[in-house]
């Protein structure tokens, strides 16, 4: 059990960790665990440390699409709406990313082949971030996935490009670096979503499907490589050559209007990272800290290709799969409070007919199927003893009547640990099991998918956490933090 102390003002209801009180001049990648209050091993008494030497380091911010500096805020009613309001946007896009997630597996296993991704959810996607492309640089802002692989930008001669960026597409005649792929060129012929058309000068065309909203959309153009500019750790740009990139001149996208393109972080040879870790001095591996959705919409969260110094102990085996490009993890139980929780381990393996449970930071609630999602919220209503507020497809409290001495059950993922001893524990603390709708209504953040499919751990709930995606050595590392 966590402790929750709930201060009433006019108009707010404020849920407050104490450690969370000091928690603004904390950097993120501190090591500041968060007590639960309840008996769990350290990550040092569970786990081992893998040591990788880091010899380059990338920082970004994530810009959540709530904030007012993201173009989807912009081009949306979010500064109107109400936070119930936000909150349902935000629920009703993890069931659409949740629904993408299982038809993408079922398809990969009737074929009996996987690409790489054969598409992808963009109007659910949560996060984006600034790129700097070509010599000299032109900026953008991108969407960012962790479920597709391919980093594309719109550009010159702009045919029809995402609704609202028309007017900044990238421009190749403006850059001395820019390159065209060739039809024969490896580019071409290893991109994942074949068949690739070879135009009149010889250049390698390109046609990415992307499932938005259940409905078929796409983006189309050039094969291209170009040089992408980052900032290091310590401030200094730090450019990257010769990065494949699509040079997008034909959407159909809508779903995130303002936006100057996207890219993957996924598992397949086109995803930034997999680029990355073939350049001198890259290690494959990226991490992110992200801040909890209750003060996304007024902080960044910070980014990094490579991890800098970091006391991460606490590992888990990433997972292949019959979707080999997600982010798989071995779920062997669930704890509400310090209740293990009945559910069969096997319950949470991947089948050919979807299951199995993945990290991903572009869905926002943590989905779960069948006997896990009724066990979980039937112990949480248990221990958690406030009336359930009705008429809500989000399990939600009424709290108008809690104290300073209230306590919050703390929900706890118990993975697989590298070592293979006893499982890691990846730990919902206060800000992690509630969303805030009104003064006086918490909600859950945890929902039923329905039907099954793919599970999914959000990025709810990985808020506050330091996560480490260690793909060099097939594994997922976090630490409890502050990320604000």
């Amino acid at each position: 059990m966590e402790s929750l102390l709930i201060r009433r003002a006019p108009g707010v209801l404020v849920l407050v960790v104490a450690i969370m009180l000091q928690a603004s001049t904390q950097t993120c990648l501190g090591r500041q665990i968060l007590s639960t209050g309840s008996a769990r091993p350290s990550d040092d008494e569970t786990s081992t440390t893998q040591e990788v030497n880091y010899d380059k380091v990338l920082k970004s911010y994530w810009i959540h699409r709530d904030h007012p500096d993201s173009p989807a805020s912009a081009a949306s009613t979010y500064n109107t709406s109400s936070q119930s309001e936000r909150i349902a946007a935000a629920a009703r896009r993890s069931l659409t990313r949740a629904e993408y997630f299982s038809r993408r597996v079922l398809d990969a296993n009737s074929s009996g082949s996987f690409e790489s991704p054969v598409e992808a959810d963009v109007a659910s996607l949560e996060y984006v971030m600034a790129v700097s492309v070509g010599t000299p640089p032109q900026h953008f802002i991108v969407l960012i996935d962790t479920g597709s692989d391919l980093v594309w930008l719109n550009c010159k001669p702009c045919i029809h490009c995402i609704t609202k960026a028309a007017d900044n597409p990238f421009d190749p005649t403006q850059s001395t670096s820019y390159q065209k792929a060739s039809c024969t060129d490896a580019a071409c012929t290893g991109f994942p979503r074949q068949p690739t058309s070879c135009d009149s000068t010889g250049a390698c065309g390109y046609n990415y499907p992307y499932g938005e909203g259940g409905q078929f959309t796409y983006t189309s153009g050039i094969l291209g490589y170009e040089t992408f500019t980052f900032t290091a750790i310590d401030g200094s740009s730090l450019p990257i050559g010769h990065v494949k990139f699509g040079c997008g001149q034909n959407e159909s996208l809508t779903g995130f209007a303002g936006t100057d393109g996207l890219v993957g972080l996924g598992l397949g040879n086109f995803s930034l990272p997999s680029q990355l870790s073939s350049v001198s001095g890259f290690t494959d591996i990226f991490s992110y800290c992200l801040v909890p959705f209750e003060s996304a919409a007024a902080n960044y969260s910070t980014f990094y290709f490579g991890v800098p110094e970091t006391n991460i102990s606490t590992y888990t085996p990433m997972h292949s799969s019959p979707s080999s490009g997600h982010y798989y993890v071995n779920v062997t139980g669930i704890s509400v409070g310090n209740v293990l929780l009945n559910i069969p381990a096997d319950f949470f393996y991947p089948t050919n007919d979807g299951g199995g449970i993945i990290f991903d930071s572009g869905t926002t609630f943590t989905l779960l199927i069948g006997v896990a999602y009724d066990a979980v919220v039937q112990e949480f209503e248990n221990q958690f003893n406030f009336p359930i507020v009705s008429n809500s497809s989000i399990v939600c409290f009424d709290v108008s009547s809690a104290t300073a001495s209230t306590t919050v059950p703390t929900i706890v993922f118990h993975l697989q640990s590298v070592s293979d001893g006893e499982p890691v524990d990846f730990v919902l603390s206060v800000e992690n099991v509630f969303l805030l709708v009104s003064e006086t209504v918490a909600c859950l953040t945890i929902k039923s998918l329905n039907p099954p499919g793919v599970m999914i751990i959000g990025n709810t709930a990985q808020g506050n956490h330091e996560m480490v995606f260690d793909r060099a050595h097939g594994q997922i590392g976090w630490a409890s933090t502050i990320c604000t």
